[in-house]
């Protein structure tokens, strides 16, 4: 989710960068690592982290006040839900990580999907997660089972590395959850990606924006030309602007 700068990309660095290295194992779909550190974002705590490359972060909670939103991406995510989809009791979430939004929002039916059994294994060791309401399989797979105009959110936060999965950036994908998704309901997209000369990130705009009327554009630090979390809000109804505690809304470049 939180987007770490790195000089070096290598994977010593994933642990010798001001970390520890706790356990590492590897799927058929990723190498995953869970480390610590005593410092975040310029907090102080046992912060523990999942990843899955040297860049980013999948997870991450500190030991000492494991209820808190550390990562400043989900307090982001959790602000926008709570703005544009108060009234969700359903919803769907692609990409587990160590679960912190379905753990969050426990007091509602959050279905979420992961395609790696290993991630769900390593969430219930190491962060503490029950395994409530997650499904081993890939999302767009098991999205598909869900009834149509069902799901009041859908969030996608599902990487390989810090690469979202291809099949998860098409036409075809955003159709689906726009069919799933119910009259007043929001698609929220995570991705980590530049503002400006990221084709990825233009084209993504564009398909999104072709499936639903009202597309709108949140980033942490506007101003900045390297990688960054940005997040997609898209719903069928009109989305009125909105500025999170934590984000800008950003006008789309041309």
């Amino acid at each position: 989710m939180n987007q770490i700068n790195r000089d070096d990309g290598s994977e010593r660095h994933i642990f010798l960068y001001r970390s520890t290295l706790i356990y590492k194992t590897s799927s058929s779909y990723q190498t995953i690592y869970v480390t610590e550190r005593n410092e975040f974002d310029g907090m102080r705590g046992k912060f523990r982290m999942l990843q899955f490359s040297s860049d980013a972060v999948q997870g991450i909670i500190n030991l000492e006040q494991p209820q808190l939103l550390v990562a400043s991406g989900y307090r982001i995510v959790v602000d926008l839900i709570d703005h544009y989809a108060f009234h969700f009791q359903n919803g769907f979430i692609i990409g587990h990580g160590i679960g912190t939004i379905s753990s969050y929002y426990s007091n509602k039916h959050l279905f979420t999907a992961e395609i790696d059994p290993l991630v769900v294994e390593v969430s219930k060791k190491y962060f503490g997660h029950t395994g409530k309401n997650v499904e081993l399989g890939d999302g767009q797979a098991l999205l598909k089972t869900q009834k149509a105009q069902s799901q009041d959110i859908i969030f996608l936060d599902a990487f390989s590395g810090s690469e979202i999965p291809l099949h998860l950036t098409t036409k075809e994908f955003f159709s689906l959850t726009n069919d799933k998704l119910s009259d007043k309901g929001i698609f929220i997209m995570n991705y980590i990606g530049k503002i400006k000369n990221d084709e990825l990130f233009h084209t993504l705009y564009s398909t999104i924006s072709s499936i639903y009327p009202s597309v709108k554009l949140f980033v942490t630090e506007p101003m900045k030309r390297s990688n960054q979390n940005i997040f997609f809000v898209a719903s069928r109804r009109v989305l009125e602007n909105y500025s999170p505690r934590e984000a800008t809304l950003l006008d789309m470049p041309k």
